[in-house]
Protein backbone atom coordinates (compact mmCIF):
# COMPACT_ATOMS: atom_id res chain seq x y z
CA UNK A 1 0.00 0.00 0.00
CA UNK A 2 3.05 2.62 0.92
CA UNK A 3 4.47 1.66 -2.99
CA UNK A 4 1.20 2.38 -4.09
CA UNK A 5 0.34 5.92 -2.55
CA UNK A 6 4.51 6.89 -3.08
CA UNK A 7 3.98 6.06 -6.86
CA UNK A 8 3.35 9.66 -8.99
CA UNK A 9 0.07 9.73 -10.20
CA UNK A 10 -1.26 8.72 -13.45
CA UNK A 11 -0.97 11.34 -16.52
CA UNK A 12 -4.89 12.39 -17.11
CA UNK A 13 -5.96 10.60 -20.75
CA UNK A 14 -7.82 12.63 -23.28
CA UNK A 15 -10.95 11.54 -21.60
CA UNK A 16 -13.25 12.71 -19.74
CA UNK A 17 -13.77 9.98 -17.29
CA UNK A 18 -12.39 7.08 -19.13
CA UNK A 19 -12.80 5.58 -22.90
CA UNK A 20 -15.40 2.83 -21.65
CA UNK A 21 -17.20 5.30 -19.73
CA UNK A 22 -17.11 8.31 -22.42
CA UNK A 23 -18.20 5.95 -25.28
CA UNK A 24 -21.37 4.54 -23.14
CA UNK A 25 -22.56 8.04 -21.80
CA UNK A 26 -20.79 10.77 -24.03
CA UNK A 27 -21.48 9.80 -27.21
CA UNK A 28 -22.70 5.89 -27.62
CA UNK A 29 -25.54 7.38 -25.35
CA UNK A 30 -27.34 8.18 -28.85
CA UNK A 31 -28.01 4.31 -29.11
CA UNK A 32 -30.55 4.97 -26.17
CA UNK A 33 -33.36 7.36 -28.03
CA UNK A 34 -32.57 5.00 -31.31
CA UNK A 35 -34.21 2.17 -29.43
CA UNK A 36 -37.03 4.56 -28.53
CA UNK A 37 -37.35 5.50 -32.24
CA UNK A 38 -36.98 2.17 -33.32
CA UNK A 39 -39.80 0.76 -31.24
CA UNK A 40 -42.26 3.63 -33.03
CA UNK A 41 -41.05 2.72 -35.93
CA UNK A 42 -42.25 -0.94 -35.65
CA UNK A 43 -45.43 0.03 -33.85
CA UNK A 44 -44.32 -1.20 -30.45
CA UNK A 45 -44.81 2.77 -28.78
CA UNK A 46 -46.98 5.40 -30.46
CA UNK A 47 -45.93 8.58 -30.24
CA UNK A 48 -47.21 9.31 -27.31
CA UNK A 49 -45.86 5.78 -25.79
CA UNK A 50 -42.36 7.26 -26.27
CA UNK A 51 -42.92 10.69 -24.75
CA UNK A 52 -43.95 9.26 -22.00
CA UNK A 53 -41.19 6.79 -21.94
CA UNK A 54 -38.57 8.97 -22.76
CA UNK A 55 -40.00 11.60 -20.01
CA UNK A 56 -39.65 8.63 -17.31
CA UNK A 57 -36.47 7.02 -18.38
CA UNK A 58 -34.77 10.13 -19.68
CA UNK A 59 -35.69 13.32 -19.34
CA UNK A 60 -36.72 13.26 -15.46
CA UNK A 61 -33.81 11.49 -14.33
CA UNK A 62 -31.63 13.81 -15.92
CA UNK A 63 -33.88 16.67 -14.36
CA UNK A 64 -33.27 15.90 -10.73
CA UNK A 65 -29.45 15.64 -11.40
CA UNK A 66 -29.63 19.11 -11.41
CA UNK A 67 -30.66 19.64 -8.33
CA UNK A 68 -28.18 17.25 -6.49
CA UNK A 69 -25.80 19.60 -7.38
CA UNK A 70 -28.35 22.93 -6.43
CA UNK A 71 -31.20 23.02 -4.17
CA UNK A 72 -30.42 19.86 -2.23
CA UNK A 73 -26.91 20.49 -1.26
CA UNK A 74 -26.95 22.87 1.69
CA UNK A 75 -23.86 25.21 0.51
CA UNK A 76 -25.57 25.90 -2.49
CA UNK A 77 -29.04 26.40 -1.28
CA UNK A 78 -27.50 29.07 1.10
CA UNK A 79 -25.61 30.82 -0.96
CA UNK A 80 -28.16 30.81 -4.56
CA UNK A 81 -31.40 29.68 -2.61
CA UNK A 82 -33.25 33.04 -2.70
CA UNK A 83 -32.56 33.47 -6.54
CA UNK A 84 -34.06 30.06 -7.11
CA UNK A 85 -37.36 30.48 -5.18
CA UNK A 86 -37.75 34.07 -6.68
CA UNK A 87 -37.07 31.93 -10.46
CA UNK A 88 -39.83 29.66 -9.40
CA UNK A 89 -42.33 32.03 -8.35
CA UNK A 90 -41.97 33.86 -11.66
CA UNK A 91 -41.94 31.04 -13.76
CA UNK A 92 -45.15 29.52 -11.79
CA UNK A 93 -46.84 33.08 -12.07
CA UNK A 94 -46.49 33.52 -15.85
CA UNK A 95 -47.20 30.16 -16.94
CA UNK A 96 -49.63 29.59 -15.02
CA UNK A 97 -51.42 33.12 -14.84
CA UNK A 98 -51.04 32.31 -18.92
CA UNK A 99 -52.92 29.00 -18.64
CA UNK A 100 -55.59 30.95 -16.58
CA UNK A 101 -55.80 33.91 -17.94
CA UNK A 102 -55.11 33.15 -21.95
CA UNK A 103 -54.94 29.79 -22.48
CA UNK A 104 -55.63 29.84 -26.15
CA UNK A 105 -53.12 33.03 -26.70
CA UNK A 106 -50.85 33.99 -24.52
CA UNK A 107 -49.50 30.37 -23.24
CA UNK A 108 -49.20 29.00 -26.42
CA UNK A 109 -46.53 31.35 -27.18
CA UNK A 110 -45.07 30.61 -23.80
CA UNK A 111 -45.13 26.98 -24.26
CA UNK A 112 -43.59 27.51 -28.13
CA UNK A 113 -40.79 29.81 -26.18
CA UNK A 114 -39.91 26.62 -23.77
CA UNK A 115 -39.65 24.57 -26.90
CA UNK A 116 -36.92 27.02 -28.22
CA UNK A 117 -35.46 27.20 -24.96
CA UNK A 118 -35.06 24.09 -24.67
CA UNK A 119 -33.44 23.15 -27.57
CA UNK A 120 -30.72 25.73 -27.13
CA UNK A 121 -30.01 24.66 -23.94
CA UNK A 122 -29.39 21.28 -25.19
CA UNK A 123 -26.86 23.28 -28.09
CA UNK A 124 -24.85 24.38 -24.85
CA UNK A 125 -24.47 21.16 -23.32
CA UNK A 126 -22.83 19.84 -26.67
CA UNK A 127 -20.89 23.56 -26.21
CA UNK A 128 -19.61 22.62 -22.64
CA UNK A 129 -18.85 18.74 -23.27
CA UNK A 130 -16.45 20.38 -26.59
CA UNK A 131 -14.75 22.05 -23.86
CA UNK A 132 -14.05 19.81 -21.35
CA UNK A 133 -12.30 17.56 -24.10
CA UNK A 134 -10.52 20.89 -25.02
CA UNK A 135 -9.06 21.09 -21.32
CA UNK A 136 -7.98 17.60 -21.45
CA UNK A 137 -6.65 17.61 -24.69
CA UNK A 138 -4.31 20.83 -23.29
CA UNK A 139 -3.34 18.32 -20.11
CA UNK A 140 -1.85 15.71 -22.67
CA UNK A 141 0.51 18.40 -24.80
CA UNK A 142 -2.41 18.50 -27.64
CA UNK A 143 -4.54 21.59 -27.03
CA UNK A 144 -6.16 22.63 -30.03
CA UNK A 145 -5.68 26.69 -31.12
CA UNK A 146 -8.32 29.38 -30.10
CA UNK A 147 -9.19 29.80 -33.67
CA UNK A 148 -9.81 25.83 -34.01
CA UNK A 149 -12.20 25.99 -30.98
CA UNK A 150 -14.12 28.80 -31.95
CA UNK A 151 -14.68 27.02 -35.21
CA UNK A 152 -15.70 23.88 -34.06
CA UNK A 153 -17.58 25.90 -31.57
CA UNK A 154 -20.19 26.86 -34.69
CA UNK A 155 -19.75 23.74 -36.10
CA UNK A 156 -21.56 22.52 -32.84
CA UNK A 157 -24.08 25.26 -33.88
CA UNK A 158 -24.51 24.92 -37.33
CA UNK A 159 -25.00 21.23 -36.90
CA UNK A 160 -27.31 21.51 -34.00
CA UNK A 161 -29.28 24.35 -35.69
CA UNK A 162 -29.37 23.85 -39.56
CA UNK A 163 -31.75 20.54 -38.69
CA UNK A 164 -34.38 22.68 -36.73
CA UNK A 165 -34.58 25.29 -39.64
CA UNK A 166 -34.95 22.42 -42.18
CA UNK A 167 -38.01 21.22 -40.37
CA UNK A 168 -39.37 25.15 -40.87
CA UNK A 169 -40.20 24.55 -44.25
CA UNK A 170 -43.33 22.23 -43.47
CA UNK A 171 -45.21 23.20 -40.54
CA UNK A 172 -46.78 19.48 -40.97
CA UNK A 173 -43.33 18.82 -39.58
CA UNK A 174 -43.28 21.28 -36.58
CA UNK A 175 -47.01 19.86 -35.22
CA UNK A 176 -46.95 17.31 -32.16
CA UNK A 177 -50.38 14.96 -32.88
CA UNK A 178 -51.52 13.33 -30.26
CA UNK A 179 -55.00 12.08 -28.68
CA UNK A 180 -56.64 13.40 -32.07
CA UNK A 181 -55.67 16.82 -31.84
CA UNK A 182 -52.48 18.72 -33.35
CA UNK A 183 -50.50 21.50 -31.72
CA UNK A 184 -48.24 23.37 -33.70
CA UNK A 185 -45.30 24.67 -32.18
CA UNK A 186 -45.23 28.49 -33.95
CA UNK A 187 -42.12 28.91 -36.30
CA UNK A 188 -41.79 31.07 -39.44
CA UNK A 189 -42.17 28.79 -42.86
CA UNK A 190 -38.50 28.64 -44.22
CA UNK A 191 -39.07 29.15 -48.26
CA UNK A 192 -37.36 26.67 -50.73
CA UNK A 193 -34.34 28.47 -51.75
CA UNK A 194 -33.64 29.12 -48.25
CA UNK A 195 -34.23 25.52 -47.29
CA UNK A 196 -31.43 24.28 -50.06
CA UNK A 197 -29.19 27.20 -48.79
CA UNK A 198 -29.10 26.12 -45.13
CA UNK A 199 -29.18 22.07 -46.57
CA UNK A 200 -25.52 23.47 -48.13
CA UNK A 201 -24.40 25.24 -45.44
CA UNK A 202 -24.73 22.26 -43.25
CA UNK A 203 -23.54 19.57 -45.58
CA UNK A 204 -20.34 21.82 -46.59
CA UNK A 205 -19.55 22.53 -42.84
CA UNK A 206 -19.58 18.83 -42.13
CA UNK A 207 -17.47 17.78 -45.09
CA UNK A 208 -14.94 20.66 -44.02
CA UNK A 209 -14.91 19.50 -40.45
CA UNK A 210 -14.54 15.62 -41.89
CA UNK A 211 -11.52 17.07 -44.29
CA UNK A 212 -9.66 18.77 -40.92
CA UNK A 213 -10.00 15.75 -39.18
CA UNK A 214 -8.48 13.59 -41.67
CA UNK A 215 -5.20 15.97 -42.40
CA UNK A 216 -5.24 16.51 -38.76
CA UNK A 217 -4.57 12.42 -38.25
CA UNK A 218 -2.30 12.42 -40.96
CA UNK A 219 -0.25 15.07 -39.79
CA UNK A 220 0.02 13.06 -36.81
CA UNK A 221 -1.99 14.93 -34.42
CA UNK A 222 -2.85 13.84 -31.09
CA UNK A 223 -5.73 13.28 -28.92
CA UNK A 224 -8.20 13.91 -31.24
CA UNK A 225 -10.49 10.84 -30.86
CA UNK A 226 -12.61 11.66 -28.15
CA UNK A 227 -13.50 15.37 -29.22
CA UNK A 228 -14.36 13.48 -32.66
CA UNK A 229 -16.28 11.35 -31.27
CA UNK A 230 -18.57 14.00 -29.53
CA UNK A 231 -18.88 15.86 -32.71
CA UNK A 232 -19.92 12.77 -34.75
CA UNK A 233 -22.36 11.85 -32.41
CA UNK A 234 -24.42 15.43 -31.91
CA UNK A 235 -23.69 15.33 -35.84
CA UNK A 236 -25.59 12.55 -36.27
CA UNK A 237 -27.79 13.11 -33.56
CA UNK A 238 -29.64 16.00 -34.71
CA UNK A 239 -29.28 15.17 -38.14
CA UNK A 240 -31.34 12.37 -37.87
CA UNK A 241 -33.99 13.99 -35.76
CA UNK A 242 -34.31 17.03 -38.32
CA UNK A 243 -33.83 15.37 -41.54
CA UNK A 244 -35.37 11.60 -41.40
CA UNK A 245 -37.82 11.47 -37.98
CA UNK A 246 -40.89 12.91 -39.36
CA UNK A 247 -43.09 12.21 -36.11
CA UNK A 248 -41.83 15.74 -34.34
CA UNK A 249 -42.02 13.99 -30.89
CA UNK A 250 -40.11 11.12 -32.09
CA UNK A 251 -37.35 13.99 -32.74
CA UNK A 252 -37.94 15.92 -29.50
CA UNK A 253 -37.10 12.21 -27.93
CA UNK A 254 -34.02 11.74 -29.88
CA UNK A 255 -32.59 14.83 -29.37
CA UNK A 256 -33.47 15.06 -25.67
CA UNK A 257 -32.83 11.83 -24.23
CA UNK A 258 -29.19 11.74 -25.93
CA UNK A 259 -28.36 15.04 -23.94
CA UNK A 260 -30.61 13.37 -20.87
CA UNK A 261 -27.96 10.24 -20.62
CA UNK A 262 -24.88 12.07 -21.40
CA UNK A 263 -25.88 14.48 -18.18
CA UNK A 264 -26.75 12.04 -16.02
CA UNK A 265 -23.07 10.70 -16.53
CA UNK A 266 -21.66 13.73 -16.03
CA UNK A 267 -23.47 14.45 -12.92
CA UNK A 268 -23.08 11.08 -11.54
CA UNK A 269 -19.17 10.79 -12.32
CA UNK A 270 -19.23 14.85 -10.43
CA UNK A 271 -20.97 13.37 -7.54
CA UNK A 272 -19.37 10.39 -7.23
CA UNK A 273 -16.09 11.83 -7.51
CA UNK A 274 -17.07 14.51 -4.70
CA UNK A 275 -18.25 11.95 -2.39
CA UNK A 276 -14.90 9.77 -2.62
CA UNK A 277 -12.95 13.05 -1.99
CA UNK A 278 -14.95 14.14 1.39
CA UNK A 279 -14.55 10.31 2.37
CA UNK A 280 -10.86 9.68 1.90
CA UNK A 281 -10.17 14.13 3.44
CA UNK A 282 -12.62 13.25 6.07
CA UNK A 283 -14.66 17.17 4.85
CA UNK A 284 -17.62 17.79 3.93
CA UNK A 285 -18.17 20.90 1.96
CA UNK A 286 -21.88 20.85 2.86
CA UNK A 287 -24.84 18.89 3.60
CA UNK A 288 -26.13 17.09 0.40
CA UNK A 289 -28.36 14.11 0.78
CA UNK A 290 -27.65 12.49 -2.66
CA UNK A 291 -23.98 12.27 -2.30
CA UNK A 292 -24.32 11.19 1.14
CA UNK A 293 -25.93 7.67 -0.43
CA UNK A 294 -23.30 7.60 -3.03
CA UNK A 295 -21.00 7.76 -0.03
CA UNK A 296 -22.37 5.08 1.52
CA UNK A 297 -23.30 3.15 -1.65
CA UNK A 298 -26.65 3.21 -1.29
CA UNK A 299 -28.05 2.69 -4.84
CA UNK A 300 -31.81 2.27 -4.11
CA UNK A 301 -32.99 5.26 -2.46
CA UNK A 302 -30.86 7.14 -5.12
CA UNK A 303 -32.86 5.67 -8.03
CA UNK A 304 -35.89 5.95 -6.27
CA UNK A 305 -35.52 9.55 -5.90
CA UNK A 306 -34.39 9.73 -9.55
CA UNK A 307 -37.77 7.72 -11.05
CA UNK A 308 -39.87 9.12 -8.46
CA UNK A 309 -39.24 12.90 -9.35
CA UNK A 310 -40.76 12.06 -12.52
CA UNK A 311 -43.68 9.91 -11.72
CA UNK A 312 -44.89 12.75 -9.03
CA UNK A 313 -44.24 15.58 -11.87
CA UNK A 314 -46.29 13.75 -14.77
CA UNK A 315 -49.47 12.18 -12.10
CA UNK A 316 -51.31 15.55 -12.64
CA UNK A 317 -51.02 15.79 -16.12
CA UNK A 318 -52.28 11.94 -16.42
CA UNK A 319 -54.89 12.45 -14.19
CA UNK A 320 -56.14 15.16 -15.43
CA UNK A 321 -55.79 14.83 -19.10
CA UNK A 322 -58.58 18.00 -19.76
CA UNK A 323 -57.14 20.89 -17.23
CA UNK A 324 -54.68 22.73 -18.86
CA UNK A 325 -53.13 23.40 -15.36
CA UNK A 326 -52.01 19.88 -14.82
CA UNK A 327 -49.29 20.71 -16.84
CA UNK A 328 -47.94 23.57 -14.35
CA UNK A 329 -45.90 21.24 -12.55
CA UNK A 330 -43.71 19.39 -15.25
CA UNK A 331 -43.86 22.28 -17.01
CA UNK A 332 -42.53 24.86 -14.13
CA UNK A 333 -39.86 22.64 -12.84
CA UNK A 334 -38.44 22.17 -16.44
CA UNK A 335 -38.35 25.91 -16.91
CA UNK A 336 -36.65 25.98 -13.30
CA UNK A 337 -34.13 23.19 -14.65
CA UNK A 338 -32.92 25.27 -17.43
CA UNK A 339 -32.30 28.56 -15.24
CA UNK A 340 -30.82 26.44 -12.60
CA UNK A 341 -28.54 24.24 -14.79
CA UNK A 342 -27.42 27.75 -16.92
CA UNK A 343 -25.59 28.39 -13.83
CA UNK A 344 -24.32 25.76 -12.08
CA UNK A 345 -21.88 24.67 -14.30
CA UNK A 346 -19.78 27.87 -14.42
CA UNK A 347 -16.01 27.17 -13.55
CA UNK A 348 -15.79 30.81 -12.24
CA UNK A 349 -18.72 30.64 -10.13
CA UNK A 350 -17.68 27.03 -9.01
CA UNK A 351 -14.62 26.64 -8.77
CA UNK A 352 -14.93 23.17 -7.11
CA UNK A 353 -16.55 22.06 -10.30
CA UNK A 354 -13.15 21.08 -12.17
CA UNK A 355 -11.70 19.50 -8.83
CA UNK A 356 -14.94 16.96 -8.98
CA UNK A 357 -14.88 16.47 -12.78
CA UNK A 358 -10.70 15.88 -12.44
CA UNK A 359 -9.43 18.54 -14.16
CA UNK A 360 -6.72 20.55 -13.94
CA UNK A 361 -6.85 24.64 -13.28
Amino acid sequence: MSQAVAQPPARPAHWIVSGGYDTLFFTGSLAFPMLLWAAFAHGVLTGVGVYVAFQLLFNMPHNVQTWTMSVFDAEDRAREGRRYLVALLVIVGLIGGAMLLSPQGVYPWIRDALVYWGYYHLVRQHYGFQRLYERKMAVVGAPPSTRESFAYGRYLDIVSYAPLLLRFRDPELMTIRAAGRGVWIRHPVLPDLAAKLVLFVYLACIAAAVAHHVAAAARGRKALLPRAMLLLSVTACFGLAGLFATDIVVAIALVTAFHNVQYLGLVLFHNRTRADLEEREGVRTGQNLPVDWIRAGRVLPYALMTFGYGLLLLAPRATFRSVLLAELPLTAMVALHYYVDSRIWRFQSYPKLARYLKLRP
